[in-house]
């Protein structure tokens, strides 16, 4: 009976603490914060990186607001920076150190409102400093015709819905130059023309603009051009236009000092994402809420360096890596000897490349890759020593049984003694055997578990 009631507690005992060490190797959902670097802006001394916290529960990551407090260690200086991630999980962090260049040796520390640690660790460089191109932002069109040419680009590369936009025309011609050009605009249903077309005169010469407002998400232009000598020439293709971004006003040359930037939604967002950006990198960057009918917000970067910038502006925190879809990038100059408005519309702006400086999950996945072996361990070992002492109990018992058998085949006769112990001595080997196989099999499904849950 003792050795019965040992196996019962034996095996509930390995089957409790297979239980804890499977929950203590399972995979909780962890929370951690990743932190985006951008290339520094013209002179260096100054970073403006994003900070994104998400949840991981194994499967996907979703964004997690979160109040956070980021250390930053560069050199020599340590900058604090208290704030809280909104409902995408982002916040702009700007940190000033004097001196500082692509490579310097940058320390991050990212702690929750509780001081639990969110990301820590030393600011990865790419190897290479990502390149930006400027390319010629003029317009590829359908059909051109005649012996006039016509070239044509859009102020910030892309019109927005519902907002006038300028369109640059430059006319041409082999031979003797035009001669008093006159250019007819045509829109496609979707397009209206708001602004016949115009000369530039002296300020932007042989060009001359056409302001257009997109009312839908496609629409083409049709330019007619003639001049004094008869020549003629047209141009049809499709406007660019972004659907869903948001209306940008701002100036396009200002004195070095602050910029506003006033941001209009056309659609119901409650939040841009708006970045300064120069010939180098990442000026400074700002999370624009946005309230009012129309949703309306503001923003201020101080732009100092002179030369050519860009006021990036989108509904997404990564819409400026990539350039596309309803992200808008509107030309800045800073100071004086501003080109010819024409010459800006000319250059398209072209994205920096972000990288990872500091990886948040990357400590938590160690962390618990080393709380899976350590869960593993206490399993795999609870069913080792069950296994051995459930051997140990049932061979025992067996001993025990052939003990009460002896002493059965003594109070019995010899002969009637012979053949129950014949009997006897099969049943209990067939017994003995069968309950030692039910053992390894439940044993055996035990360690397929541990497995199972371990990978």
């Amino acid at each position: 009976m003792r050795s019965r009631l040992w196996l019962v507690v034996v095996a509930v005992l390995s089957i409790a603490t297979l239980a804890v060490g499977l929950r203590v190797g399972a995979g909780d959902a962890v929370r951690a914060a990743i932190v985006y670097g951008a290339p520094l802006p013209a002179g260096g001394g100054h970073a403006a990186w994003q900070l994104r916290t998400e949840l991981d529960d194994g499967r996907e990551r979703t964004a997690e607001t979160t109040a956070f407090t980021a250390t930053v260690r560069a050199r020599g200086v340590t900058r604090t920076i208290q704030g809280a991630t909104n409902d995408d999980g982002v916040a702009e962090i700007a940190f000033e150190a004097p001196g500082l260049a692509t490579g310097d040796e940058v320390e991050l520390e990212v702690r929750d409102a509780r001081g639990l640690l969110l990301a820590q660790g030393q600011a990865d460089w790419p190897k290479a400093p990502p390149r930006r191109e400027a390319p010629r932002g003029l317009l590829r069109p359908t059909r051109v015709e005649g012996a006039l040419r016509l070239s044509v680009a859009v102020l910030g590369a892309r019109l927005a819905p519902g907002q006038s936009g300028r369109v640059w025309v430059r006319v041409d011609a082999a031979g003797e130059p035009p001669r008093a050009p006159r250019v007819d605009a045509t829109p496609d249903p979707g397009l209206d023309v708001t602004r016949a077309f115009a000369p530039a005169g002296p300020t932007c010469p042989r060009w001359g603009v056409v302001e257009v407002t997109p009312r839908g998400h496609i629409g083409g232009l049709l330019l007619s051009a003639h001049d004094a000598l008869g020549r003629k020439g047209e141009w049809y293709g499709a406007m660019p236009i972004a659907a869903g971004a948001m209306h940008v006003n701002a100036p396009l040359v200002a004195a070095p000092g602050p910029v506003k930037v006033q941001i209009v939604s056309a659609s119901a967002r409650a939040l841009a994402y708006a970045e300064l950006d120069d010939a180098k990198g990442r000026v400074a960057a700002a999370v624009v809420p946005l309230a009012g009918e129309p949703p309306t917000g503001e923003a201020a970067f101080d732009a100092q360096e002179p030369g050519l910038g860009w006021l990036v502006v989108s509904g997404e925190p990564d819409g400026a890596v990539a350039m596309r879809d309803a992200t808008r990038a509107m030309p800045l100059w800073i100071g004086p000897g501003a080109p010819c408005e024409a010459d800006l519309a000319g250059i398209a702006p072209a994205s920096f490349e972000r990288f990872v400086a500091v990886d948040g999950f990357v400590r938590q996945r160690a962390l618990l890759a080393a709380r899976r072996r350590r869960g593993r361990l206490i399993a795999l070992g609870a069913l080792a020593l069950g296994s051995l002492l459930e051997t140990l109990l049932l061979l025992r018992a067996a001993r025990e049984g052939r003990q009460g058998l002896a002493k059965l085949e003594r109070a019995l006769g010899a002969e009637e003694g012979a053949r129950s112990k014949t009997a006897a001595r099969s049943r209990a080997a067939l017994d003995l055997l069968a309950v030692l196989l039910l053992s390894a099999l439940g044993f055996a499904l035990l360690f397929a578990l541990v497995e199972w849950q371990s990978r």
